[in-house]
Parts: structure tokens; C-alpha cells; sequence
């Protein structure tokens, strides 16, 4: 983690020595679904100055994130879920839809009021008694940045069979699933809002996921591609779509488009037919006998 220190008339609580106090934010972990990324970390705060100021509403934490890809920007609604000795662990998420590429969440305290006579009693002596004058939205503390790869998180597939598909819900959509082929980046799998809810609960058993919706998303990817190259001239025009040329190429590179989709496929994939249909399943009737 780094620290992106700016220039404050104030003394700020972050890696340099402007305050004898620590705040560290570590222990952060990413927990990709579906619909969301998880993410988890905990917070150590020891000044009792601005301590005083969260307790008493005068200054919050801010965590905020934004995508370089995306462009989209927000808070993180994270909430304590644990109290340690020395720390206290939180929890939020970001909407998968919102994320691709790289994402910076930026973990600050900022002063949600005006507060007059700001002075920390563990601030450098180079500020001696100097009071300041905070405006709202101040930053009080600066415990850095994470990054991570929002494309890399979520990934049902073996890369990069996995960036070419993007499941989004439809609230308009009550049964059934179709496939789309009119983005430049993926194959778009449309789900009705209550079933792509279903499908986020088998998380824990990706290859359920992979065999009841990638392969045959697949497979009408594959024929697709095998009679647009026999349609020839007369074949609509693909070469623009990324994911037209990466499938085609791990085609190519497990046979060719003279076999089986359904073969040609499940190879893609590793076989997670197999691994589906071996897979131990709970049974509800055995619990608690």
C-alpha cells in the first residue's frame, strides 16, 4: 500500500512523521461473485484526537474507490463487522458492473464540519501550539491506496476464455436465457433478475456454473463462428470483436471447426461437464441425522 501525501496547512495523521500516531489500513482481501467484489480489511487508528472527532460525528472514515476503465467512481459502504484489541475489521462491495480493468480504493478520515481550533496533541513540534481552521471534507488522516484487477477477480473460465463473457440480469427478461453478440469485448449472457440471483449462490461450485450456462454459451458462440466462416464472403463481419478472435484461436487451438461444438467446447472449458457431474451434492435429507 502506498501514500499519496498533498499539501495541508494542517498536520495530517498519514506515513510521515506530521503526527506521532499511526493509521494503517491492512489485511485486505478481494472476494469476487457474480454480481459483486467482496472486499475485507481492518483499520488501525490510534490518535485519541481524531479518535474523539469519529465518536463524535465531527470526522468519518472515507473510503473511496474509482475505475480507470470504467470511469466510475464511488464510497464504499463498508461496515465494521469485528472488533479487535488494536483494530476493527470491515466489509463492503463493489457492483461487478460498475468495475473493469484496474480499481484504486483510497482509504481516508476526512472532518464532516467546519471545526475551529483543530490542534492534534501529538502533532510535530515544528507546528508548536498552532491551531488551524478545517472546512468540511478536510482530510484529517491518509492510510493510502490498494489496487486491483477487477478483470482477473471473477472468472468462472481459465483466462482468457473467462474475459469473453459478461452475465448482466434483465428485469424485463421472466424466463430464459439468450446469448448476445453485439458487444465489441464479450459475449453478453442475459439472465431474468431471479435467476442470475440463482446462479450467484452456486459461487462455491464453479464448475455447476460452467456446465449449466458458459458451455452452452459456448458452444452458440462456436457454431456462430463456424457459420460465419462458411458463409464466406457473405458472412457477417467479426474482425473488430475481441472476442471473436480469442475464440476462434483457442478453437484452433484444441482441434478445429470441423468438430463437435459440444466436443470442441468442453475441452475449452477443461471439462467441467465431468467435473459437474461428479461433483458430491449436498443432501438435505442427511443433515442433522
Amino acid at each position: 500500500m502506498a501514500s499519496i501525501r498533498g499539501s495541508y496547512p494542517h498536520p495530517v495523521l498519514d506515513i510521515s512523521d506530521d503526527v506521532g500516531s499511526d493509521f494503517e489500513v491492512f489485511n485486505v482481501t478481494f472476494a469476487p461473485s457474480v454480481d459483486d467484489v467482496e472486499i475485507s480489511f481492518q483499520v488501525r487508528m490510534t490518535d485519541p484526537d481524531i479518535q474523539r472527532l469519529l465518536d463524535s460525528n465531527h470526522a468519518q472514515y472515507s473510503f473511496r474507490w474509482k475505475c480507470s476503465s470504467t470511469i466510475s467512481s464511488g464510497t464504499l459502504q463498508a461496515l465494521p463487522v469485528q472488533e479487535y484489541v488494536d483494530s476493527t475489521a470491515y466489509r463492503g462491495g463493489i457492483d461487478q458492473e460498475d468495475i473493469r480493468g484496474t480499481v484504486r480504493i483510497e482509504f481516508k478520515i476526512i472532518a464532516t464540519s467546519d471545526i475551529s481550533q483543530y490542534r492534534l496533541g501529538r502533532q510535530h513540534p515544528d507546528y508548536c501550539n498552532t491551531h488551524f481552521s478545517l472546512q468540511t471534507g478536510d482530510v484529517l488522516a491518509d492510510a493510502g491506496f490498494v489496487e486491483f484487477e477487477a478483470d482477473k477477480l471473477y472468472d468462472p473460465l481459465s483466462p482468457p476464455v473467462g474475459s469473453c463473457f459478461r452475465f448482466v440480469p434483465n428485469q424485463q427478461r421472466t424466463k430464459g436465457l439468450s446469448v448476445r453478440f453485439d458487444d465489441n469485448d464479450q459475449v453478453v449472457v442475459v439472465f431474468p433478475e431471479k435467476v442470475m440471483q440463482g446462479f450467484a449462490l452456486l459461487k462455491d461450485t464453479p464448475e455447476l456454473q460452467i456446465s449449466l450456462v458458459v458451455l452452452p454459451a459456448l458452444m452458440q458462440t462456436i457454431n456462430l463462428i463456424k457459420n460465419n466462416l462458411a458463409a464466406g464472403d457473405e458472412g457477417e463481419d467479426f474482425s473488430d470483436r475481441k472476442w471473436y478472435a480469442t475464440i476462434s484461436d483457442l478453437v484452433e487451438s484444441v482441434g478445429s471447426f470441423e468438430d463437435s461444438a459440444f466436443e470442441t467446447a468442453q475441452k475449452i472449458l477443461g471439462n467441467q461437464l465431468d467435473a459437474a457431474l461428479t461433483v458430491p451434492l449436498s443432501n438435505p435429507d442427511s443433515e442433522g441425522s
